[in-house]
C-alpha cells in the first residue's frame, strides 16, 4: 500500500489483514443502453479483505459482491437482471473478485484479477487512485478509489445484443479499509 505518492513509508503501514468496511464501500457500475443512453447502478459488498506482506506492501485481495443486490433504480430492469438471462442470483448470489498481482505504477496500484460470476472466470485490471496512509495513527481507516472496464461477454452475461446492453461495463469503487489489530504488547 505504499507509494511514492503516498504519505510514509513500507514501514509505515501495518502488515496482516486490511478489511473493507462494506457500509461505507460505494461499488458502482456504468452500461450503455439501446446507445443511447447510460444505465448506472450499484452493487452491495458483502466484505474484502486486502493482505499486506511485513514489508508495507499489498500482497492479495479477495472481496465478495452481492449480486442479489444489484440496484439499477428500476425495479423491473433489476429483477431481469438477478434473473436466469442475465445474472442468475438464485443460483450463484455471490461475484468474487481476486487479485495478487498489485503493482505500483507512476501515480499508484494496478490491480490484476479474476471476477466470478456464475461460473465464469474473466480477468479484470483496477487503476488504484493514489492515498495517504497517516504515518500517526496507525488506526486510521485509508479510503481508496479504483476503476476499471470489462466486457460482460467474457464474465459469462452474453444475452441481450450489444445495441440493447453495450459490452463494455465501466467500474468505480471507493473502498474503506481498515487496519489490522496491532499487536499486542509484550510483557516482561
Amino acid at each position: 500500500m505504499t507509494h511514492a505518492a503516498m504519505t510514509g513509508t513500507a514501514s509505515d503501514v501495518r502488515p496482516g489483514a486490511w478489511t473493507a468496511d462494506p457500509a461505507s464501500c460505494s461499488l458502482a457500475f456504468a452500461v450503455q443502453n439501446f446507445r443511447l443512453r447510460t444505465v448506472t447502478g450499484r452493487i452491495p459488498l458483502v466484505g474484502a479483505t486486502v493482505h499486506v506482506d511485513p514489508g508495507g506492501r499489498p500482497v492479495s485481495i479477495r472481496a465478495e459482491l452481492d449480486a442479489a443486490g444489484i440496484d439499477t433504480g428500476h425495479p423491473r430492469r433489476d429483477q431481469d437482471l438477478r434473473g436466469r438471462r442475465f445474472l442468475a442470483t438464485d443460483r450463484w448470489p455471490g461475484i468474487t473478485f481476486e487479485a495478487d498481482d498489485i503493482r505500483p505504477n507512476e501515480t499508484a496500484w494496478t490491480v490484476t484479477g479474476t471476477l466470478t460470476v456464475k461460473d465464469t472466470r474473466c480477468p479484470v485490471q483496477l487503476d488504484v487512485a493514489g492515498f495517504a496512509i497517516p504515518a500517526d495513527d496507525a488506526a486510521t481507516p485509508v479510503d481508496l478509489h479504483a476503476t476499471g472496464r470489462l466486457d460482460r461477454r467474457s464474465a459469462g452475461v452474453t444475452t441481450a445484443p450489444a445495441f440493447v446492453v453495450g459490452h463494455l461495463v465501466s467500474l468505480s469503487l471507493a473502498v474503506r479499509l481498515r487496519p489490522p489489530a496491532a499487536a499486542p504488547a509484550r510483557t516482561a
